[in-house]
């Protein structure tokens, strides 16, 4: 009857399964809650105050709803002792709301998007602070430029008054061994920065692996660096090409100098002292040495230069994708002379002088695109094109030496892809670069080939004692026996 007057319906308690609806078990747990709290609360509020008995933890509220049990009346040195306890816990209150305090160092590291004075203020700078820290840091660097990844180590100090932390100094790492410091001057926010660089001691590694894969690879994993795995790459590029020669199995050795901080941190790599290659039973090693009019060279053992009037491949990491003769064009579909080799590589790839000599052609030329031609002798030149873009300050006229960098890679005029197209033409004629024999580099004599004899012999001791102990010992003894 009553749902004729109320307008109540099935739906309004039930769901369609007749189980009762959530409202209503949400509904009746409150309800029993409320009782449960209103009869145990006041219970044990009034066994407190009678200094009966103090619950001192959650579970002796719920024990004290759950089992009667008498009071137990309390002594007086109980009650001294819980009101201590109150005392105690007021007091303590205050102090753990405080922040936590600032440790002596915070290092923080630049994200993508940040600005120094942002990251400053977030560690906890004020404005006032971080604007005057970031003016004295742009007397020696532009706050402007900072990358992500860089680091700020932030110093803080207890201020004598509040005896709070507060910013003293910070040093803005510029790289392992250099970065400006910023530290405080006077009373006033007043800062002043400084340069300061660590020391670099010079030493030496030798290194080899042998080849199992890619020789960038498993150089890696012998732990060889590898500007001077490329840098190996460009010296023996005048005899050897990396991307046909070297096979499976073949080995490579590198003594090279590093430069580092007193704790070993890593700045850059020195020199190459001594390399050498070890491919299908032959074995190609050469020696840095200073010559008397101060040029540096590297040479063969018995003294000859291993540069020679062009370099095999002047271009690092290339594959030849189409070598010298008749070939179908890819573009124009018929037979044609394809007089020069083409290596491919990524564009931007740097483009090397096979030689010294003069710069007799820069620009555009048909369907060679960005070209370059260089004349080296009165009978040899050699010419680059495809260019991507010329080396910058490049131009007609300009003298170049063996290796240095022309140009890039591209894929300018009649061109399929990015690649560099290399000829070198004798007598105005193109010819194969793979077969023209080419003169060598010069020979040491005399007194220069008596210096660089001995040199070579201190750097295969200093060589075979990082990586071969024995071979040390009967090297070092062969020495004594000349002498």
């Amino acid at each position: 009857m009553t749902h004729k007057f109320l307008k109540l319906r099935h739906r309004h308690f039930l769901t369609r399964q007749n189980t009762l609806r959530l409202r209503y078990v949400s509904l009746f747990a409150f309800a029993c809650f409320a009782i449960v709290a209103g009869v145990v609360i006041p219970q044990t509020s009034s066994l407190a105050l009678q200094g009966v008995w103090e619950p001192d933890t959650v579970s002796d509220v719920a024990v004290a709803a759950d089992i009667e049990r008498e009071p137990v009346p309390l002594g007086q040195p109980e009650m001294m002792a819980i009101q201590n306890k109150v005392s105690s816990a007021m007091r303590l209150a205050p102090s753990a709301l405080k922040k936590a305090e600032k440790s002596p160092y915070m290092k923080v590291v630049i994200e993508s998007g940040d600005t120094v004075a942002g990251v400053l203020q977030n560690a906890g700078l004020s404005g006032r602070e971080s604007y005057f820290a970031v003016k004295a840091l742009s007397e020696h660097f532009n706050p402007r430029h900072v990358k992500k990844g860089q680091e700020i180590g932030l110093h803080f100090a207890q201020d004598p008054e509040s005896g709070e932390m507060v910013f003293d100094k910070m040093a803005f790492i510029l790289s392992p061994v250099k970065s400006i410091v910023v530290e405080k001057e006077g009373e006033d926010v007043d800062y002043v920065a400084s340069l300061d660089e660590k020391e670099l001691k010079r030493r030496t590694y030798g290194r080899y692996a042998e080849i199992e894969t890619s020789l960038y690879g498993s150089a890696a994993r012998a732990s060889i660096p590898s500007p001077i795995i490329a840098e190996m790459i460009r010296i023996y590029s005048w005899d050897i090409d990396f991307q046909r020669d070297i096979r499976r199995g073949d080995r490579v050795e590198v003594l090279y100098e590093s430069f580092e901080t007193e704790d070993g941190a890593y700045s850059k790599n020195g020199d190459i002292l001594y390399a050498s290659l070890h491919m299908g039973g032959k074995e190609l090693p050469i020696y840095r040495f200073e010559m008397d009019d101060g040029r540096i060279d590297y040479f063969e053992p018995d003294g000859t230069s291993i540069r020679k009037t062009l370099m095999k491949t002047p271009v690092d990491g290339a594959r030849i994708s189409s070598g010298y003769g008749m070939r179908k064009h890819p573009i124009l579909g018929y037979n044609k002379m394809h007089k020069g080799v083409d290596f491919a590589a990524p564009t931007g790839t740097p483009i090397y002088a096979a030689g010294d000599g003069v710069i007799e052609a820069r620009g555009r030329k048909g369907a060679y695109g960005h070209y370059v031609r260089i004349r080296h002798n009165s009978k040899l030149k050699t010419a680059y094109a495809h260019l991507s873009r010329y080396k910058k300050g490049l131009k007609v006229g300009s003298r170049v030496e063996q290796g240095d960098v022309i140009g890039y890679v591209g894929s300018t005029g009649r061109s399929t892809g990015p690649h560099l197209h290399y000829e070198v033409l004798v007598h105005g004629r193109q010819v194969n670069p793979r077969s023209v024999d080419l003169p060598t580099g010069e020979i040491l004599t005399g007194e220069q080939l008596r210096r660089f004899k001995s040199l070579r012999q201190s750097l295969d001791r200093d060589y075979a004692a990082m990586t071969k102990p024995e071979r040390f010992a009967f090297l070092r003894q062969s020495s004594d026996d000349e002498s």
